[in-house]
């Protein structure tokens, strides 16, 4: 078994890059995680998220049923992203999964399955990045406040301070061309 775990700060192009993957190899398994945010426009329960209260992210927490979390307070409130032990990973499987987490979220998934854990972290520089993220809201919620929130935050979670703290070797994909990006990680993959 594998899983590889796509990070990257906010409009690197995790959901572009798994997308893609997803479409080109059939020998990854997505797995999905759980939020408690809102659905937005174009999204399916199941699909990018399974979409949930807090209320069920309570009764999971209590069961000892989740593997990482995050919360973010929002100027929407507080909304918290996870990853559940719900059967999506079969440890004596022969799989390659593929999921979209943060560097907290490689940390506990290396805590539980070790060397299986593989880290892809996507990389776009600040300037890039600030322009995608605009596009993306002016297409999108017109939610510059909390573009702006994300964007600083994402600043000190992807530091090389995280990566160091978190004993995650950065081994940064540049995402400026999605083939090239598409190449580097089927690279890695095989």
């Amino acid at each position: 078994m594998k899983i590889y775990c796509i990070i990257g700060e906010s409009c690197t192009g995790k959901d572009t890059v798994l997308t893609k993957l997803l479409q080109t190899r059939k020998d990854l398994t997505p797995i999905i995680t759980y939020t408690t945010r809102p659905m937005r426009d174009g999204e399916k329960n199941g699909k990018e998220y399974y979409f949930v209260t807090k209320q069920s992210f309570d009764k999971l927490w209590s069961s000892y049923s989740i593997i990482e979390y995050r919360k973010y307070n929002t100027i929407h409130g507080e909304w918290l992203y996870f990853t559940a032990r719900d059967n999506q990973i079969d440890e004596k499987s022969d799989k390659k999964y593929i999921i979209i987490t943060t560097l907290y979220g490689v940390k506990k998934f290396k805590e539980l399955y070790g060397n299986c854990v593989i880290p892809i972290h996507l990389y776009v520089n600040d300037r890039d990045r600030i322009l995608r993220c605009f596009a993306r809201e002016t297409n999108g919620s017109n939610d510059y406040v909390e573009m702006c929130r994300r964007f600083v935050s994402d600043t000190k979670d992807y530091s090389q301070e995280m990566f160091d703290k978190f004993k995650i070797p950065d081994t940064r994909i540049i995402n400026n061309d999605i083939n090239l990006t598409i190449d580097e990680i089927n690279k890695i993959i095989k």
